[in-house]
């Protein structure tokens, strides 16, 4: 029998919670390049949002919605995370073109290997469970640089596979996730890598969280697109992990909410699902402090096996 456990976090629009995370919204609110860029890659299609009706009427909700990221650039991709680090590194090659040329190139450039010379000098890293470690050997791939994923002890080896199938050097270090993040941001501080994460140990001011975050609010740009009665949404769902899909998520949700004129106390209620096992933004919320899981990180959940939250997130 499954059991759970749940906190209704005290500090919910608070304004000692608004005035916290105000440099972070300032940070992350203007999203538009990063949505008008990947709207003119040609694989990107808008993933569906499935209505459940059947599912609905068992648990007496009047409509229920799935967004679906499952294929989102190909069945192949296979990550839910494939928006973050391509547009990412989509974003560094550019800028390291314009550094050496005076010239900002478009996508297309950088995938026909216009200025291969420099690109394919650049190498981006990440630690992963296998999701951002995918969706960045993608970008790698399709703009031409060079990836390096690391991988902790709990990774299948199908996973990691999965990334070496994309051109990616897949480097397995003994520990949990955490140790694979410091070994990869040294790695990266050492060779002069660009390590791409969503994890943010600041304010969201640096370019590349920045980035993929930015980079995240596809998904909900599609879903207000989709979605038949924005306004009577009342509950969003969206999984845990450190923190970042989901606190961009729920911020999209809420500045549109607030352009359609809904009262604070009017907005949906976010709710995050994280394993029990690597629980830590439900004992963040619990703390009032970012706090990390004392769980085992085992979970079938593997891309959410994280100890510790994104601090900014």
């Amino acid at each position: 029998m499954a059991v759970y456990d749940h906190v209704s976090n005290p500090r919910r629009l608070s304004q000692a919670a608004e005035a916290d995370a105000a440099v972070c919204y300032q940070n992350l609110s203007n999203w538009n390049h990063a949505i008008d860029e990947i709207s003119t890659w040609p694989e990107y299609t808008p993933q569906p949002l499935h209505s459940m009706p059947k599912a609905a009427v068992q648990l007496r909700l009047g409509s229920l919605f799935l967004k679906d990221e499952s294929e989102r650039f190909g069945r192949e991709l296979g990550s839910f995370k494939a928006l973050g680090a391509p547009y990412a590194v989509f974003r560094i090659l550019a800028d390291e073109v314009q550094a050496k040329t005076g010239v900002w190139p478009t996508s297309a450039d950088l995938r026909a290997g216009k200025y291969r010379a420099i690109t394919h000098r650049v190498t981006v890293c990440v630690a992963t469970d296998g999701n951002q470690g995918r969706g960045l050997a993608y970008g790698a791939k399709i703009f031409g640089c060079r990836c390096v994923d690391y991988i902790h002890s709990h990774v299948s080896a199908g996973r990691a596979e999965a990334m070496k199938d994309l051109g990616a050097i897949v480097i397995r270090v003994e520990g949990e996730y955490e140790a694979s993040v410091e070994r990869a941001k040294e790695d990266a501080r050492m060779n002069g890598w660009h390590f791409v994460s969503s994890t943010s140990w600041n304010d969201f001011d640096s370019a590349i969280p920045h980035n993929v975050m930015n980079a995240y609010m596809v998904v909900v740009e599609e879903t207000m697109r989709m979605l038949p009665r924005v306004a009577e949404i009342t509950h969003v769902f969206v999984c845990g992990g450190v923190g970042s899909i989901a606190a961009m998520v729920f911020l999209g949700f809420m500045m549109h909410h607030q352009k359609l004129g809904i009262a604070r106390d009017e907005l949906p209620r976010f709710v995050v699902i994280e394993p029990q096992e690597a629980d830590s933004l439900l004992q963040s919320a619990r703390q009032g402090v970012p706090t990390p899981s004392d769980g085992s990180l085992r979970t079938l959940m593997a891309g959410l096996a994280c100890r510790a939250p994104s601090p900014a997130a």
